[in-house]
């Protein structure tokens, strides 16, 4: 679109990215919304090293290592409002955003808050970029209990109410980052947004996904391998040990829904065999793993230990 949409930010947390990938996504954003941030956790220094003209109109947050998603969202959260920006759309760096992402997705927002004034974040479908094949992952939404995928709406928008978004491509009124629901710095990667949007929710809010706006986006490190139709992420050990001590931790909080403490629970169980059939380093990951749920257990989050 030719004109940048006012009152609205968005945010890029870069870890080591590929630069091309990037670079791609903070030039189709800067000319969409009013604010664009870039919170470096470490490797994102050469960004937009060709294209100078942009790179000036990018907020660059070094963060002097990495301090984990949370305090990264965070942070860009804290100059968004500063700035008086109403809304913020968050990204990971290895998204693709379409020319009219924001447009599309502000739109969604305000048929959402139109039906419900509760609505705090809308997002769009997402699938894995590199798979070729654009199958959308869907929704999740618990109806008495009962969590079930969501592929359809009878919604002239396409929305539909969903338990929990991902972090990039998120379309949140920063309302609520304003009354201190702010992300947990101590889930550094996997569930943060999964751990905020059971916040947000518990504090009344509501999600809603968008079925009529797609984005790309990479899952994991490489893309997902499937078994019984489930997709199973290949993740580094490091990332394994985040994966186990933070699901832990999540069905440990009194926030998160009964239904999905006991999904999450089962499906552990479940990724911790099948990981070690999948995982070039299967001894490491068993560790990491079994290290990852001791320390949910009691608790202990942050950084790697």
């Amino acid at each position: 679109m030719e004109s940048k949409l006012k009152s609205i930010a968005a945010v890029v947390v870069g870890y080591n990215p590929d630069i091309q990938v990037l670079d791609d996504l903070l030039i189709s954003l800067a000319s969409q919304v009013s604010l664009l941030i870039l919170v470096d956790n470490g490797g994102t220094e050469s960004f937009l090293s060709t294209r100078p003209d942009i790179k000036e109109s990018v907020r660059y947050l070094p963060m002097e290592g990495n301090k984990g998603l949370g305090v990264a969202l965070n942070a860009g959260f804290e100059l968004a409002v500063a700035a008086g920006i109403t809304y913020m759309v968050t990204f990971d760096q290895d998204s693709h955003a379409e020319p009219d992402l924001i447009a599309n997705l502000e739109s969604a927002m305000m048929h959402a808050k139109s039906r419900d004034e509760k609505c705090i974040a809308v997002s769009p479908t997402f699938f894995d970029r590199r798979d070729g094949k654009k199958i959308a992952f869907p929704f999740y939404q618990s109806v008495d209990g009962v969590i079930k995928p969501v592929f359809t709406s009878d919604d002239p928008h396409g929305l539909v109410k969903a338990d929990a978004l991902i972090t990039s491509g998120m379309f949140v009124d920063t309302q609520a980052w304003k009354e201190g629901i702010k992300y947990d710095e101590g889930m550094f990667v996997d569930f943060t947004d999964t751990e905020w949007c059971f916040r947000v929710r518990d504090r009344g809010y509501n999600l809603y996904g968008c079925l009529h706006v797609e984005m790309g986006h990479a899952l994991s490190d490489a893309p997902p391998v499937k078994i019984f139709g489930l997709s199973f992420f290949r993740y580094s050990p490091v990332r394994r040990y985040f994966f186990f001590r933070n699901t832990v931790a999540v069905c440990r909080m009194p926030h998160t829904p009964a239904c999905w403490k006991k999904r999450l629970s089962t499906a552990l169980a479940l990724r911790f065999a099948v990981n070690l059939m999948i995982d070039s380093q299967k001894l490491q990951s068993l560790k990491m793993m079994v290290r990852g749920i001791r320390h949910g257990l009691r608790n202990s989050l942050g950084s790697a230990h």
